[in-house]
């Protein structure tokens, strides 16, 4: 029988179940630096700070350094950002710590994401001048991915959104195009440190094989099944691997109703 300190599979949403198992990521990451993109990556960090890593010093691409506010903002431009920050300053002061290697994670989402952690957050469709949707672009997406010391990435699973091969390639995962040949290769390859560690899912946390960088499911949340992350996965992925995640502590999800996110901003539940 499940203790009362744990919540059960239908006392949380699946969206509550991603912000959740994003902000314990990053309990490793006391005391270092991440840069932080807007949405789920920035409520998941919030709820991080909180709970698990109150010494992590929070960057925002827009200038804000180690902010807290006391709402989450709906948008890098939310002048909320700048509450308790340490700095207020621009875009390039907000990303040059990256490509001086100062930066040890990078939070991000976006709308697809490949097998070997590319991230599309430019257009779908397969004509760039006449897109079937036209995205928000890369903002800092690709100094991020390109230059963190490490990348975790988080977004709603849907067989539409994880992909063999994203539409467009606006963040470098693990293998990238080498110019000017067009060819794919490891992203060490061009010259790009680090590479995303993590993709956390509504549905589970996915890792990369340290051989061949394909994306594989380590863990899924309580109440899902392996075979269903399969099925809504747009490639064959590898669920041999996967081990049920540690339960969701009650204390977790009132932290995050009630201090991360009261008015419920992000529509997680």
């Amino acid at each position: 029988m499940m203790s009362e300190k744990f919540a059960r599979a239908g006392d949380y949403t699946a969206a509550e179940a991603m912000i959740v198992y994003g902000a314990r990521m990053l309990a490793p990451f006391d005391g270092k630096i991440g840069i932080i993109g807007i949405g789920a990556p920035l409520l998941a960090t919030h709820l991080a700070k909180i709970l698990y890593c109150p010494d992590m010093k929070m960057i925002v691409e827009t200038g804000q350094a180690d902010a807290d506010p006391e709402e989450v903002p709906i948008s890098i431009m939310d002048s909320r950002l700048t509450y308790g920050s340490s700095w207020q300053m621009g875009d390039p002061e907000g990303l040059f710590p990256l490509v001086r290697g100062e930066v040890d994670f990078g939070f991000i989402g976006g709308a697809q994401i490949d097998k070997y952690g590319n991230l599309n957050s430019t257009f779908i469709g397969t004509d760039y001048n006449k897109p079937h949707k036209r995205l928000a672009g890369t903002a800092g997406a690709v100094d991020i991915g390109g230059f963190a010391k490490a990348t975790i990435i988080t977004m709603a699973h849907q067989k539409r959104r994880i992909l063999e091969k994203v539409d467009y390639l606006t963040t470098p995962g693990w293998m990238v195009k080498k110019w000017p040949e067009g060819t794919m290769v490891r992203r060490e390859e061009v010259g790009l440190p680090g590479g995303p560690i993590a993709f956390i899912s509504s549905m589970g946390i996915m890792r990369f094989d340290d051989e061949t960088k394909i994306m594989y499911v380590d863990r899924y949340f309580s109440g899902v099944d392996p075979k269903t992350i399969k099925e809504n996965t747009g490639f064959d992925i590898d669920i041999s691997r996967a081990r049920e995640a540690d339960p969701i502590e009650r204390e977790e999800l009132r932290v995050l109703r009630e201090v991360a996110d009261p008015l419920n901003i992000y529509r997680t539940r």
